[in-house]
């Protein structure tokens, strides 16, 4: 922060020093406590991304601990507040609503209670995202509760799913809308990116090959730049401008509608962004786990706006604070409306139904972070899990002929976020590691196992499918970014050390986007992959088995046929998944 100074001429500095310093302390403490407020535009939008279960909020984590109930009591009141000046405020969701949180992940099928909650928010575009692809059980769950609720809402231009030997699109491929009080004419699309890994009742077509279709020919030559006003695509993808799908698709969208203001709204790496395509073109990505709630101000009153005056944007904490600060509402009771109160209810009753907040055990010695520390350091998650919790994995009774050693794969991926000190509960593993996947086995020879990591671990081996989502987008330059906005090192260094550690956004726009003022946390390199070695040092000829989990099978067996060593299917060797062997580690050893 720089602080102007004012010079004081024919008097004494000691009479006045006193005076500076209580400015300069008043000062910080304002903005300790200040937010930076919102400017809205003709039509505003709130997004949000990669929610995946986090409906009841962070429970030790103040900055995020706004629950569904918060946030729909937010949206009502931003929602009326911009209808009185005449504007218009629209909701979209870019998908990924499973796989994270005990909310979600603790039922079976997973998001049977989540999902009803989800759909009592107000939305005008919602997406999907790929894990509510993985399992048919999660795709039937959209097709058969958000899909009727949703109607015309949910929208979804390349995802099909194959019913009686024919394929038919998940909700709506495009909706074409006027908002209720600025009247403005709405073109909206969805796009998921090219996933691979969908449920065999499900297909995904890459974004190059629905511009070719017929349909979306069709769709943008009845809808002309005459008849519409602005273009509206909100997809489950990074909003990078070098993402190539994206670079496709703006390519398309423009040359049809080289005039009209177009704004992207994306998701899946977990990240906080905002991309600048051209004057009338700008997206926004609003992070992950409900931290984030986004927000898009766009101005349609003149031709003649640059880019900075056509659009603003930021990024909300997901907190009780934020949303009564954006609001201009200061009272608890006020601030609570009808229907947030009834979901904070309903939040609370499937807490206790499912058990979430029953104590298994305690995390008493440290905090572990998935990238604030190093791989090695002793807070780092993985360095626990690999130590400590992995090697407590044990076989099925009926497997025979096992080697004395093993390595013990897991992707960094599988872990979904850090553990905090406190009580360690039912909704705990969840959080940390909710995939339920099984254990194989191969038996290699241990010079032939010893290579199988460094392999798996070469990113342009594996395109970072392996990591945890907000590392598979990074550059090499990105990584232990640690910055602060205000001012020069002393002084930030001194007033940083005051706020609370969350998000420090440096995007297109600058450094300005977050609604609130934080100290930047360090996110160091993680790896691909990271392994439990069991290993003899005195023994180098032995046959070693290498054990991960089935989501790992092609990467393992594209590792070892790169080494020559090609493999038959592996067998089964333990269905007790991570989650699972946390929950015995902590009932029984302190973490």
């Amino acid at each position: 922060m720089r602080i102007a100074v004012p010079l004081f001429f024919g008097v004494a500095l000691s009479s006045v020093l006193p005076n500076i310093q209580e400015a300069l302390i008043l000062e910080e403490d304002q903005l300790l406590n200040s937010k930076r407020p919102l400017r809205f535009g003709d039509i505003n939008f709130l997004h949000t991304t990669d929610t995946h279960g986090w409906l009841s909020g962070h429970k030790v984590q103040k900055t995020y601990s706004g629950d569904w109930g918060d946030f729909v009591s937010f949206s009502e009141h931003l929602r009326n507040l911009t209808a009185e000046n005449g504007q218009d405020l629209i909701l979209v969701d870019s998908g990924d609503r499973h796989d994270g949180n005990g909310l979600s992940d603790a039922t079976s099928p997973n998001g049977l209670i989540s999902t009803p909650i989800f759909k009592r928010q107000h939305y005008d575009i919602v997406s999907i995202g790929n894990h509510e692809l993985y399992l048919w059980e999660n795709t039937q769950q959209e097709l058969d509760v958000l899909v009727p609720s949703l109607t015309d809402k949910y929208v979804c231009s390349n995802v099909e799913f194959l019913r009686d030997g024919k394929y038919y699109p998940i909700g709506l491929k495009y909706r074409y809308f006027t908002t209720p009080v600025q009247k403005k004419r709405i073109l909206a699309f969805s796009f998921l990116f090219d996933f691979a890994r969908a449920n065999d009742k499900t297909r995904v077509t890459p974004i190059e090959k629905v511009i070719e279709e017929d349909w979306f020919k069709t769709v943008l030559s009845h809808f002309p730049l005459r008849e519409v006003d602005v273009i509206l695509v909100v997809g489950h993808l990074p909003v990078d401008k070098n993402v190539g799908e994206v670079r496709i698709l703006h390519q398309v969208l423009r040359k049809q509608y080289p005039d009209l203001p177009i704004q992207y709204f994306g998701g899946h790496s977990h990240i906080r962004d905002f991309q600048v395509y051209d004057e009338k073109l700008t997206a926004l990505q609003s992070g992950r786990f409900c931290e984030t709630v986004g927000f898009l101000g766009l101005n349609t009153s003149s031709d003649s706006l640059d880019v900075k005056q056509r659009f603003f944007r930021s990024y909300i904490d997901f907190n009780v604070d934020s949303f009564q600060f954006h609001t201009g509402i200061s009272s608890t009771e006020e601030f609570n409306t009808k229907n947030g109160l009834s979901i904070k209810d309903e939040l609370i009753s499937a807490r206790r139904n499912l058990k979430l907040d029953v104590v298994i055990g305690k995390v008493t010695k440290s905090n572990y972070y998935m990238d604030y520390v190093p791989l090695s350091h002793p807070q780092s998650i993985y360095n626990m899990l690999t130590s400590k919790v992995l090697p407590t994995l044990e076989p099925e009774q009926n497997k025979t002929e096992l080697q004395t050693e093993r390595m013990i794969i897991i992707n960094t991926g599988s872990i979904r976020y850090d553990l905090y000190k406190g009580p360690y509960t039912v909704d705990s593993h969840f959080i940390v590691s909710p995939f339920q996947n099984d254990w194989v086995r191969l038996t290699v020879p241990k010079d032939v196992a010893k290579k199988i990591v460094p392999i798996l671990n070469q990113r342009s081996y594996i395109v970072s499918r392996l990591l945890p989502p907000h590392h598979r987008y990074l550059e090499e330059e990105d990584y232990g970014f640690d910055s602060s906005e205000f001012g020069t090192e002393d002084q930030s260094e001194n007033f940083s050390k005051k706020l609370s550690k969350g998000y420090v956004t440096e995007d297109d726009f600058g450094k300005e986007g977050d609604d609130t003022p934080h100290k930047a946390v360090k996110n160091f390199k993680i790896t691909n992959v990271v392994a439990s070695e069991q290993l003899d040092p005195d023994s180098k000829d032995s046959q070693v088995d290498v054990i991960f989990y089935s989501f790992l099978t092609q990467n393992v067996k594209g590792a070892l046929k790169r080494l020559g060593y090609p493999s038959d299917e592996p067998e089964l060797y333990s269905r007790k998944y991570l989650g699972m062997l946390l929950d015995d580690f902590a009932a029984t050893n302190e973490l």
